[in-house]
């Protein structure tokens, strides 16, 4: 009967999953700054709902207008007229919802730009602040030896 070699099991080095090693690749994201990164992205994923809430309202809206003017269509025959102010009416209302929906965007768009450019802004004043705070602790040590 052989015998199969025993195998060693990676240690937690060899994999890269020693604590210490996985948790210094990890503290950039620890950081206060982080934070802002992070509330940011929550805000503008709010406001990615809201918009996309209104848009479907509006998709919504846009099918039950076609369904109406399918039926105005098939019960006005003949009359061109009521065919025409058919038309007409559907046209001003969609044409209604493509503005909502270019307004909507914008204010998207010009949200999240603010969301992005207000917590940037927080996050550099930290950095700052904390880089000041350093800078003044480091001063006041009497015993440190100028390098």
């Amino acid at each position: 009967m052989t015998r199969t070699p025993h195998l060693k099991t990676a240690t937690a080095e060899a994999r890269g999953t020693n604590p210490s090693t996985t948790r210094k690749a990890l503290e950039p994201y620890a950081t206060p700054q982080m934070q802002h990164v992070r509330m940011a992205q929550t805000r503008m994923l709010e406001e990615t709902r809201t918009f996309f809430d209104a848009w479907f309202d509006r998709r919504h809206k846009m099918t039950q207008a076609m369904g109406e003017l399918a039926t105005e269509i098939m019960d006005a025959g003949a009359d061109g007229a009521r065919i025409s102010d058919a038309m007409s009416r559907w046209h001003e209302g969609a044409g209604e919802r493509l503005r909502a929906d270019v307004q909507d965007w914008m204010t998207l768009c010009t949200n999240c730009a603010s969301h992005l450019a207000r917590e940037a802004t927080e996050a550099e004043t930290e950095m700052i602040d904390n880089t000041v705070e350093m800078a003044r602790r480091a001063g006041t040590v009497r015993h440190a030896t100028p390098v």
